[in-house]
């Protein structure tokens, strides 16, 4: 229903847990999440889940569910890393896909 309008929606492995945030990638969700090194406000707040998960399992969650998991940017750009595993830069991205914000001043108005 509203494809071209909101074009990313992200699940919280963090809030919901490892398998019902899986779930959500079946019922129109196209984000994860991504890795905590600590997480303490959900947990204090009574939620069960949000402890570190590894990229690497992060990554088996998605493809479990017939997913290619990708790492994007803030802007929802891809990071495309080298053979080393060095981030190389990324794609372009930015709200519904146009190019990131370029760095420096903003324009006068």
């Amino acid at each position: 229903m509203l494809r071209g309008v909101i074009d990313n929606l992200q699940t919280s492995w963090v809030k919901l847990g490892h398998r019902l945030a899986q779930l959500t990638l079946r019922a129109g969700c196209n984000d994860f999440g991504g890795t905590l090194m600590e997480e303490s406000i959900s947990r204090e707040a009574g939620a069960d889940a949000g402890e570190y998960t590894s990229v690497e399992e992060i990554q088996a969650l998605v493809r479990s569910m017939g997913r290619i998991p990708v790492e994007r940017t803030t802007l929802y750009g891809r990071v495309v890393r080298d053979a080393g595993g060095a981030v190389a830069g990324h794609g372009a991205g930015g709200w519904r896909g146009r190019s990131p914000v370029p760095a420096g001043p903003l324009p006068a108005h």
